[in-house]
């Protein structure tokens, strides 16, 4: 007997697994964070699963903490270098303009209307 993923012309988790991967890095400018050469550039891969769940955990703690590790999960540069690290966690909760970083974390977990309708 045949499994019926190997007969749906390809094992589901190898679809799913070449879906996340053909998905590309955003770019996000943050003008706010810019300097003489423009905007700050931050480069965002897909959040797998096992990020989210990080995040769901980091959630009881409140939403400042929520924002923090979303950006210190996520930004990156061009190099594909992180941005933050936990060592910046403090400074992002407390010495950030909130609303900036609000907007940036919302911007990172934004799903890509386009994207939903490819699919």
């Amino acid at each position: 007997m045949t499994s019926a993923k190997k007969e749906a012309g390809g094992g589901a988790i190898e679809r799913a697994v070449a879906h996340f991967s053909a998905q590309e890095v955003r770019t996000i400018e943050v003008p706010e964070w810019g300097d003489d050469n423009g905007p700050l550039l931050i480069y965002v891969e897909p959040f797998t699963l096992r990020e989210q769940g990080r995040l769901h955990k980091s959630s009881s703690d409140g939403d400042a903490t929520v924002l923090a590790e979303v950006l210190i999960m996520k930004c990156m540069d061009a190099e594909g270098n992180k941005m933050f690290d936990l060592g910046d966690k403090r400074a992002l909760q407390t010495k950030v303009d909130a609303g900036v970083l609000a907007r940036v974390a919302t911007d990172i977990m934004a799903v890509d209307p386009e994207e939903i309708e490819k699919n």
